[in-house]
């Protein structure tokens, strides 16, 4: 029997064969519309990204965009979100907003930062302690406090945010950078609590060790000298003479001692308990506690900070690897080439071509009509093929 005589005399078979080429074509144009819906989507939000980056670049009267698409494309970000910080450094009063710029981006993608708050832990900081804008300092910050993140239970977010509140107390008190971040750092994993809350006890803690009395913190001349009692009933002083003038002594070297002597008491030692209590809140007498009690915590993050070189790049490397970042550097790479970006006047140009070739899709695509009901006959095939395998298991049967 040859190849026509088998065919023929098989009709559900051939029936079947062309259904499913059938299929087949249609599941392929499927692809194509999907292909093309994508492309349509991904143009508009290009569009948008475009005329962003266009209006940036003018507010900061930067010349071109490739710096932009350079720098957050190595941090999975867009190019938009580089441009915005550049504006808010150049607000600042930074004449080098585009370094700090470059600074905030790292932070966002390493720590997982909103541009708000990035800016806002540099910007403070940098203010606090007197850095002058220093890329060199700063990285060094945002390192330290990128590996004390690492190796222990807290977030970047709440270090950034307990440190953006308390850098101005914290500076005028005489404590360091890293030693404040410990600090806080401490306080936040010891007791589980954000990081505003162990900013406001810091910056309390802080005030009665120098003696500083605060009417908007409730911190009066009376809770200063019960404070001062209750360190010198541990035989801690707050205060040293040096050539016959006394001083108030440095406020880590306070805590230091304090904890020493504050873990030799039981807990049941009224001390103890006049200790916290003389801060005059219970909030903060909880982070006291928890930084005194761990001070080998401290200690360690004090350490993790010095040695914390390269450890905002290294975490910035990781969340680009991640899916998101990889989705950030695409969505990035895909508007610098759908733009071919070089300057503000090739972004408008871009901007206009493409928004004629999806005036010209949209026309094609409403006169094609079919698009619109792929899904139907995917229904009808599909409804097709089922009764046709009904119709053939009968016949051959």
């Amino acid at each position: 029997m040859d190849e026509n005589e088998n065919t023929s005399s098989k009709p559900g078979s051939f029936l079947k064969s062309q259904l499913e080429e059938a299929e087949e074509t249609l599941l392929q144009t499927f692809s194509l519309n999907t292909a093309l819906d994508f492309a349509i989507s991904k143009a508009k939000d290009s569009i948008e990204e475009l005329k962003t980056i266009h209006a940036l670049l003018e507010e900061t009267g930067e010349s071109s965009a490739d710096r932009a698409f350079a720098v957050a494309g190595k941090y999975g970000r867009q190019a938009s979100d580089y441009l915005s910080a550049v504006s808010e450094a150049g607000q600042a009063g930074y004449k080098n907003a585009g370094d700090i710029a470059g600074l905030s981006i790292a932070a966002q993608s390493a720590g997982d930062l909103s541009s708000e708050l990035a800016n806002r832990y540099i910007f403070e900081t940098d203010k606090a302690y007197e850095l002058g804008g220093s890329v060199l300092k700063l990285t060094e910050l945002l390192d330290g406090c990128s590996a004390i993140t690492d190796h222990n239970a807290i977030s970047m977010t709440d270090l950034a945010e307990s440190m953006s509140s308390a850098a101005s107390t914290s500076a005028s008190c005489g404590v360091g950078i890293a030693e404040t971040t410990a600090a806080l750092g401490t306080m936040i994993a010891a007791t589980g609590q954000d990081g505003q809350k162990a900013a406001e006890a810091l910056e309390t803690i802080l005030l009665h060790i120098r003696q500083i009395s605060d009417e908007e913190a409730g911190i009066d001349a009376e809770g200063l000298a019960n404070y001062e009692a209750a360190c010198n009933a541990l035989n801690v002083s707050l205060k040293e003479t040096r050539n016959g003038m006394s001083y108030l002594r440095d406020p880590v070297n306070v805590l230091r001692e304090l904890s020493a002597e504050y873990n030799r008491l039981n807990d049941s030692d009224v001390r103890k308990k006049n200790l916290l209590d003389s801060l005059g809140s219970v909030p903060a007498a909880t982070q006291f506690d928890a930084l005194l009690s761990q001070w080998d915590t401290y200690e360690q993050m004090l350490a993790q900070y010095a040695g914390g070189t390269g450890s905002m790049a290294a975490q910035a490397e990781t969340a680009v690897s991640s899916w998101e970042g990889s989705l950030g550097r695409l969505n990035n790479t895909w508007t610098a080439t759908v733009g071919s970006i070089a300057d503000s006047d090739a972004i408008v140009t871009a901007i206009n071509l493409l928004n004629n070739l999806l005036s010209t899709i949209n026309k094609i695509t409403g006169a094609l009509g079919p698009f619109s009901s792929m899904g139907l006959f995917a229904g009808l095939f599909a409804g097709i093929k089922n009764v046709g395998k009904c119709r053939m298991s009968v016949r051959i049967s």
